[in-house]
C-alpha cells in the first residue's frame, strides 16, 4: 500500500510540474495520455528530467522529424481520402491517421479530406505525439550524436505505427541504449504483426513485413 501511494503521490508531482510549465498552466487530453503512455514504462522523476531537456526547460539536443522522412511515412502509410477501417480495425483517414488534432477518433461519416489536409494531419499529430515520444526515451543518445536523422525518421515511424508505449519498450530501444545499431535495424523485424479484430489474435502481415523492411534498410542507409 505504502508504495502505491507513494507512485502516485509521484504521478500527481509530475503532472503539477508539467501544467506549470504550460503558458496557461494547463494540460489538454493528448499531453495528460501521452505522459501517461510514459509514466507506464519509465518512472515519473526521470521523464521529468527528459521533458525539461526536450522542450528547452533544460539544456540538451533534440530532433525533428526531416521532410524526407515525412514523406517515406506517407509513402509507408497510404492515401485514402474517405474513411475506411485499417487491418486492426480502427477507423483510418488520410495517410493513416485514426484520430484528429482535436484527439477526436476518425468515424465512418466523416467527411473526405484532400492530400494535402491529410498531409497537416499527418504533420501536426507526428510532431505533436510522436517525434517528442522518440527524444524522450532515446534523449541520451541523441544528445551524444548516436542517432542519424535517417535513423530518427525511422524510429518516429515505427513509433508512430505501434505506438509510444510499446515503442518505448521494443528490443529497438534496448538495443540502441546498448549501443547495437545493427541489432537495433534488425528488431524492426519483429513488428510484423497485427491483431485480427475478429479474432483478436496476433497474425503475421506480408505489408507490415516488407515496411518494416524498408524502414530498416532507411535506417542503416
Amino acid at each position: 500500500m505504502t508504495q502505491i501511494t507513494q507512485n502516485v503521490s509521484e504521478s500527481d508531482s509530475f503532472f503539477a510540474w508539467l501544467r506549470q510549465q504550460q503558458a496557461n498552466k494547463r494540460l489538454n487530453q493528448s499531453q495528460v495520455d501521452a505522459a501517461n503512455e510514459l509514466i507506464a514504462v519509465m518512472l515519473p522523476s526521470d521523464l521529468k528530467n527528459k521533458l525539461a531537456v526536450i522542450a528547452g526547460w533544460g539544456t540538451g539536443q533534440t530532433m525533428s522529424l526531416s521532410q524526407s522522412g515525412i514523406d517515406k511515412l506517407c509513402e509507408y502509410e497510404g492515401f485514402e481520402s474517405h474513411p475506411y477501417k485499417d487491418s486492426a480495425g480502427k477507423w483510418t483517414i488520410g495517410y493513416g491517421s485514426t484520430y484528429y488534432e482535436n484527439n477526436q477518433p476518425v468515424k465512418s461519416t466523416d467527411k473526405p479530406i484532400s492530400k494535402e489536409r491529410a498531409l497537416q494531419l499527418k504533420q501536426n499529430i507526428v510532431n505533436r505525439d510522436f517525434a517528442p515520444a522518440v527524444n524522450t526515451v532515446l534523449s541520451k543518445e541523441i544528445s551524444e550524436g548516436k542517432i542519424t536523422q535517417n535513423m530518427f525518421d525511422m524510429l518516429v515511424s515505427l513509433a508512430y505505427n505501434i505506438g509510444a508505449a510499446r515503442f518505448a519498450t521494443s528490443a529497438v530501444v534496448k538495443y540502441l541504449h546498448d549501443g547495437d545499431k545493427n541489432a537495433a535495424a534488425n528488431a524492426f523485424l519483429l513488428w510484423n504483426k497485427v491483431r485480427n479484430p475478429v479474432t483478436r489474435q496476433l497474425e503475421f502481415s506480408k505489408g507490415l513485413y516488407r515496411r518494416r523492411e524498408k524502414e530498416r534498410d532507411y535506417f542503416l542507409a
